[in-house]
C-alpha cells in the first residue's frame, strides 16, 4: 500500500492535451498529447520579433523539419510582434491582419495542411526568453464556421522549452 502511494507521488503529471477540429471527417477531429513541444525565438532586426511554437504528435526536434507521419498532427503557431514590442505574457489574436502583434496558426495531419480562418488566438501565461527558457499558455483558436466552411478549432494548454534563441546583433 505504501509503495503504491509513493509510486503515485513520483509519477509524472499527464502532458497537456491539444484538441483539433480542422474538418468534418473523423480523422480531422482529434485530441493529442504532444510528443514534442518546443519554441524558437527570433529577432528580425528593425523588423519584428517571432516566437515560433511547435507541438507534434510524433518525435521531432527543432534541429530540422520532419513531415508528420500519416495520421499524426503537427500544430505550429508563430507569434509576431513589432520590433518595439517584444513578446511578453499577453493575448495574441488571429484576426487575419498582420500589421500588429498577432498569432498565426497552422495545422498538418500527416502530409495534409489545414487552413485556420481568423478567430481566437493564443494567450501566453509565462515566458522566459533565455536559451533554456520556457513558455506556457493556452491555445484558443476558434472559427465557428459559415455557409461555405466548417467550424475549426485548436484548443489546449501548453508548456514548451526554448530550443533556439536568435537575438539581433547590437548596432
Amino acid at each position: 500500500m505504501v509503495a503504491a502511494l509513493l509510486a503515485l507521488g513520483c509519477s509524472r503529471p499527464a502532458a497537456p492535451s491539444i484538441h483539433l477540429e480542422v474538418g468534418p471527417a473523423a480523422g480531422e477531429r482529434l485530441e493529442f498529447s504532444p510528443q514534442a513541444s518546443f519554441a524558437e525565438y527570433v529577432e528580425l532586426k528593425d523588423s519584428r520579433h517571432e516566437l515560433r511554437l511547435t507541438f507534434a504528435g510524433y518525435a521531432t526536434s527543432c534541429e530540422g523539419y520532419v513531415t508528420p507521419p500519416p495520421g499524426r498532427p503537427l500544430v505550429s503557431v508563430v507569434i509576431a510582434s513589432p520590433w518595439n514590442d517584444p513578446p511578453r505574457p499577453a493575448h495574441y489574436p488571429w484576426t487575419g491582419q498582420t500589421e500588429r502583434a498577432h498569432a498565426l496558426p497552422s495545422v498538418r495531419i500527416g502530409t495534409r495542411a489545414y487552413d485556420l480562418p481568423p478567430g481566437g488566438g493564443v494567450t501566453l501565461r509565462s515566458l522566459e526568453l533565455s536559451p533554456h527558457g520556457s513558455v506556457e499558455g493556452d491555445l484558443d483558436f476558434q472559427f465557428p464556421g459559415d455557409a461555405e466552411r466548417p467550424a475549426k478549432s485548436v484548443r489546449g494548454r501548453f508548456v514548451a522549452r526554448l530550443c533556439r534563441v536568435n537575438r539581433a546583433e547590437a548596432p
